[in-house]
């Protein structure tokens, strides 16, 4: 095995070059358009004013569609704007097309930092540094951030390595198991469903790799420190997991999965006549067969009539490419009753996150197993048939290098409009509302709704005004109950408080319209009332939940690190009573 010392430093100063190199036009003047700029735009301004008014953890959005609010972060994962807030400390205020561009940098250059540190026990540093800089370049991580504008899974794509390391290092020692929940609970806040994916197909190859390559006797507990790393890491992660799973029916998600674009199973690889968008399905395509190509490159390079434990894990990276590109490629696993929870992916093609990193594993292990001659031809024919994709990804890529994304078409508005997906509606809303069609880009069909009004002649509303937090204060004179409409849409967590010394008794919130605006009744007489979002009993639940398992995992490290130094203490004064012992033999 061919090995040269390269270590940090200069590994950093390679991946940084590489980077700069890819992003140098985004970083200089701002991220350019992608499928999902804008929404990221929106996001990370409305995240980042979220936290300076003092609401943590930030989920929803007051000034979003226009200024009616959305749940964005009940559902969407918050690792990556956590990343931008602290990128954004450092960038002009709002100039979100930079700090899209160097969050994505930064992200990017860990992706690569990770992958040396996972592949550097493996290979040697030089073969690490190749293989890292694969994986920065690889052809759907460049994708993912110039033509899809995924952020999440450009930041899964700097999770997963870590994961990776933690769960190897975690089926050999107990020690390992909380460094293995923090990298699963990292893993989650970045993309939940492309964690989906890889525990479907990178997962379950490796996992039983680790378990049966151990000693027979020692499977159960290899197997219980895999599965307690991952259990604890769900439940670091139960403050957004709680929430993004179980409180769906309070948004419109269903718009997410129910059209024929968001069907994984019009996406797969053996049935093209189902593709929605042809070009781009046939480009994904393309990047699908090229990695899978790769994957097997590294099964038949691995193979031997001796089979090492350094070549079976050459096999096993192979395989994990080859199972992902099966899940990609057939259609029935995305229907049924497995359909029920991949077919929420939406796009097979996130499976690529896994496969390019199972495929970079497998080859960078290869080229430095020597195993170049059965590598090569099916590693060649990999490479062309992705270049097919990135060709066809070549106007798109260098739109998004060229200028802001805020320059194409109606970006601008729908940024300063705060226009968020249309899945993040409130539930039940009806897409047929007139104030709705009149402007679904930039919302403004809402722009003429008082922000409290009656619904009827019964009340009036005397004063009305919102306070830097969010919270809504409304006075209303009513001469019998009447319904006061907010112009805020409706989310289970607005509580609307009758102003009185304590306590403020609660006054029942509910949807009204086809637009399902925030609604509640209000009392005869003259009256104040306090509206604001509050923490539900399940987040509530969830953020105790994380809070505990966050307590156990730094008190764990925290006794591992004195084991640590304690051995390490014995060690030293083993090491100098034998010193002193060789000095007396010598006299």
């Amino acid at each position: 095995m061919f090995k040269v010392s390269v270590g940090w430093p200069l590994a950093l100063c390679v991946l940084a070059l590489v980077v700069v190199f890819m992003m140098l036009q985004p970083l200089a003047h701002g991220a350019g358009w992608s499928h999902s700029y804008s929404y990221n735009a929106v996001w990370i301004l409305e995240f980042n004013d979220t936290l300076r008014r003092g609401i943590f953890p930030p989920r929803w959005l007051h000034g979003a569609f226009n200024g009616l609010g959305a749940p964005s972060f009940y559902f969407y994962p918050p690792l990556p704007f956590y990343l931008s807030a602290l990128v954004g400390a450092f960038v002009r205020p709002g100039d979100h097309a930079a700090i899209i561009a160097w969050t994505s940098f930064w992200m990017t250059l860990g992706s690569g930092a990770a992958m040396f540190a996972w592949l550097r026990g493996k290979a040697g540093d030089a073969w690490a540094l190749v293989g890292a800089v694969l994986y920065v370049v690889a052809p759907y991580h460049q994708i993912d951030y110039f033509v899809r504008g995924a952020y999440g899974e450009t930041a899964a794509y700097m999770m997963l390595p870590l994961f990776m390391i933690c769960l190897e290092r975690a089926a050999r020692s107990r020690a390992w198991i909380p460094a293995l929940a923090l990298a699963s609970a990292g893993l989650m806040l970045s993309h939940l469903l492309v964690t989906m994916l890889v525990i479907v197909s990178v997962l379950p190859v490796y996992g039983a790799f680790l378990i049966f390559t151990a000693p027979a006797a020692e499977r159960p507990a290899v197997a219980l420190r895999c599965l307690a790393g991952g259990v604890l890491g769900a439940a670091l992660a139960a403050t957004y997991l709680g929430p993004a799973l179980l409180m769906q029916g309070a948004s419109s998600l269903n718009w997410m999965w129910g059209t024929r674009d968001a069907d994984p199973y019009n996406w797969v690889l053996f049935r093209p006549d189902l593709w929605p968008q042809r070009n781009y399905a046939l480009e994904m395509a393309w990047l699908g067969w090229g990695v899978g190509a790769a994957g097997l490159a590294a099964v038949v390079a691995g193979l031997g009539r001796t089979m090492t434990r350094e070549r079976l894990e050459i096999v096993v990276a192979g395989g994990a490419v080859l199972l992902g590109f099966l899940l990609y490629g057939v259609p029935w696993v995305w229907h049924g009753p497995i359909g029920a929870v991949l077919g929420k992916a939406q796009f097979p093609y996130r499976l690529l996150v896994g496969m390019e990193f199972a495929a970079v594993t497998g080859v960078t292990l290869a080229l430095a197993q020597g195993r170049w001659l059965r590598l090569a031809p099916l590693l060649l024919v990999g490479a062309l048939l992705a270049k097919q994709g990135m060709d066809m990804a070549a106007v798109p890529i260098e739109f998004n290098r060229q200028q802001i994304g805020d320059l194409y078409g109606d970006t601008g508005r729908q940024v300063a409009m705060r226009r968020v997906p249309a899945e993040q509606l409130p539930g039940g809303f009806f897409a047929n509302s007139e104030r709705w069609r009149a402007d679904t880009a930039g919302m403004t069909g809402y722009d003429d709704l008082p922000l409290a009004a009656p619904e009827n002649d019964g009340a009036r509303v005397t004063a009305a005004s919102t306070f830097p937090d969010g919270t809504i204060a409304v006075a209303v004179s009513a001469t019998r109950p009447t319904r006061i409409v907010v112009r805020r849409f409706f989310f289970p967590t607005w509580e609307v408080g009758l102003v009185r010394p304590g306590r403020d008794p609660v006054v029942r919130a509910e949807p009204v319209g086809l637009d399902r605006l925030l609604s509640f009744t209000a009392a005869p007489g003259q009256e104040t009332y306090r509206i604001r979002i509050v923490r539900s009993p399940l987040e509530k639940i969830c953020d105790a939940i994380s809070l505990v398992a966050l307590l156990g995992v730094l008190v764990w490290l925290g006794l591992s690190l004195r084991r640590c130094l304690l051995a390490r203490s014995d060690d030293q004064g083993l090491q100098g009573r034998f010193r002193a012992f060789m000095r007396i033999r010598t006299r």
